[in-house]
């Protein structure tokens, strides 16, 4: 094969050094992405660039290289800013998708859950009584829950607006719902950097901030305007709260296309 592609055997180890050192890119990448849990995809982009920067010097394409090696420095930067964020890429981007066995629920489990949370947000809404409530879709949150308080109770509308009450210890953060219990309570997110048009506060860019990184879908009620919005996929969608069941279950059912 060697022959084939005419490489010049003799006195030029070229072609070999080349090899040799695209090799060592290759591995080197992949400890990387390995050592900070990144996300397979970004592996995959990593062989594809490496073998087709070798392929690009064996059959001699200079200026196909060039862009291969434009690709991969860009990939390079990606994997930079992943690392230097551990708080919102590499700690729950490609964590395990949680068990089935603890967050299916029956259909009317599910009508029951949609049920109490309905209730709980007209109330918190007609008090003003603002509110941050994170539900588990796929992605695992569980890293989310240990930082803050451990409650693992059903969710019910009482209990909700209790902790949500301003005399609690627990109303700042959110609260963390897996299948039809809440795990956690007073749980911080890291909130969103992006620019938003109109006036929005900490919980609204907390809210934004988990849904731009999991597949979780998040209910906000202002405590200013008592109006409640959904956070999913890094969108804010406002939710007039007689249609709050609609609205929900439009997002809470959607197909998780990652």
């Amino acid at each position: 094969m060697l022959f084939a592609l005419n490489w010049p055997i003799q006195g030029d180890f070229t072609p070999v050094i080349d090899i040799v050192v695209s090799l060592l890119l290759i591995a080197g990448i992949i400890y990387f992405c390995l050592r900070y849990k990144l996300s397979w995809k970004v592996i995959v982009y990593a062989c594809i660039c490496i073998t087709l920067f070798v392929l690009c010097g064996i059959f001699n394409l200079p200026i196909a290289r060039g862009v291969t090696i434009v690709f991969i420095c860009l990939l390079a930067v990606y994997v930079s800013l992943i690392i230097s964020t551990p708080e919102k890429e590499q700690e729950i981007r490609h964590n395990k998708k949680v068990s089935k066995k603890e967050s299916s629920l029956t259909i009317n489990e599910t009508d029951e859950l949609i049920s109490n949370l309905q209730k709980a947000i007209v109330s918190l809404s007609q008090t003003q009584t603002g509110a941050l409530i994170t539900i588990e879709r796929d992605d695992d949150l569980a890293s989310f829950a240990q930082k803050g308080t451990k409650v693992n109770a059903t969710v019910t509308p009482e209990l909700i607006c209790t902790i949500f009450y301003k005399g609690t210890s627990l109303h700042d953060g959110a609260v963390i719902v897996r299948g039809n219990m809440i795990s956690a309570a007073a749980v911080f997110y890291q909130p969103t950097q992006k620019a938003l048009n109109g006036k929005f506060g900490s919980r609204h860019r907390a809210a934004l901030g988990i849904s731009e990184i999991t597949d979780s879908l998040t209910i906000i009620v202002s405590e200013e305007t008592g109006k409640v919005s959904l956070a999913y996929k890094g969108e804010l969608i406002a939710v007039p709260v007689a249609q709050f069941s609609e609205k929900f279950k439009e997002y809470y059912f959607v197909e998780n296309k990652k």
